[in-house]
């Protein structure tokens, strides 16, 4: 499977998560999956419906250490829950900038930007590896679950763009699936489970070495210890068409070109992978 196709793939899946109607038992999914990986439930309410859209595995808010009046951008913004949440945090002197490379999760975003009263907020599409924004302004790069669905041979482009972003001194604040020990093939060949986050998951070496390579200094890559097995948790019942499909990161959706694992819902992800928090500033 090549790069654009890869691409194409993701695209499907989340204008498919863009545009899905919500049935009460989905909302009540979406806040367990932000709460377990850190958001507080006072926040979430705090934002428009559709904002939190339940693809989390962390909060880089939680590490940002964001203030007044800076430049914030988010590297695959989906429907704007950190980017809505950065704006209050950076205030109306600040900007908060959403990237994002699919045109229903932009037009959701900007809804919930608009609904939210977020005039500091704006969107652009664009892949996360090419972005048209100035060198050296932006203070923080907020990133969720996102840059594992990037091509293994682009991953590096990645961070070069966010070094390329940063004034001297700024900081990427990152979450992310990062692979514990090499994937078994049968995961890594799987289409479903690349756009669900999980066999395009780099291993943690491989991570830090793309920050270093980059320029970035004082790298630090936590394993959160979070329950990734917790995105299974309603698998049965949407085999069973008792519940809609899932919009979690790790869940699993239907793709014409996937193949189906088999005996999937016995894998424990945690034996694989982890939910990792990314920390790494540019030097001065």
């Amino acid at each position: 499977m090549n790069s654009e196709d890869t691409y194409r793939s993701v695209q499907q899946r989340y204008a498919s998560v863009a545009n899905q109607t919500e049935l009460n038992e989905q909302r009540d999914y979406e806040r367990k999956v932000a709460t377990a990986f850190g958001y507080d439930p006072d926040d979430l309410r705090s934002l428009p419906e559709n904002a939190n859209l339940g693809v989390s595995c962390g909060n880089p808010l939680a590490t940002a250490n964001i203030s007044l009046g800076e430049t914030v951008v988010d590297l695959g913004s989906g429907g704007g829950i950190d980017i809505l949440l950065a704006a209050k945090k950076v205030g109306p002197e600040g900007r908060a900038i959403g990237i994002d490379m699919t045109k229903d999760m932009l037009e959701l975003a900007r809804r919930n930007a608009k609904n939210a009263g977020a005039s500091n907020a704006s969107f652009i599409e664009a892949f996360i590896t090419s972005i048209p924004l100035p060198s050296s302004t932006v203070d923080c790069i907020i990133s969720n679950c996102v840059i594992n669905l990037v091509p293994e041979p682009e991953k590096h482009l990645v961070f070069q763009e966010i070094f390329r972003l940063l004034k001297p001194g700024g900081r990427a604040a990152i979450s992310d699936i990062l692979a514990k020990q090499e994937l078994p093939l049968e995961i890594r060949q799987d289409l479903s489970l690349y756009v669900g986050c999980i066999a395009g998951a780099s291993q943690v070496g491989d991570y830090e070495r793309y920050l270093k390579e980059a320029g970035f200094q004082d790298v630090l890559i936590v394993n959160t210890n979070s329950d990734l097995n917790m995105y299974k948790e309603m698998w049965q019942k949407e085999d069973s068409n008792e519940a809609p499909a899932k919009r979690s990161c790790c869940a699993t959706t239907t793709v014409t070109e996937s193949r189906e694992v088999k005996g999937l819902p016995n894998v424990d992800f945690n034996v694989w992978t982890g939910s990792f928090k990314i920390f790494a500033v540019k030097p001065v």
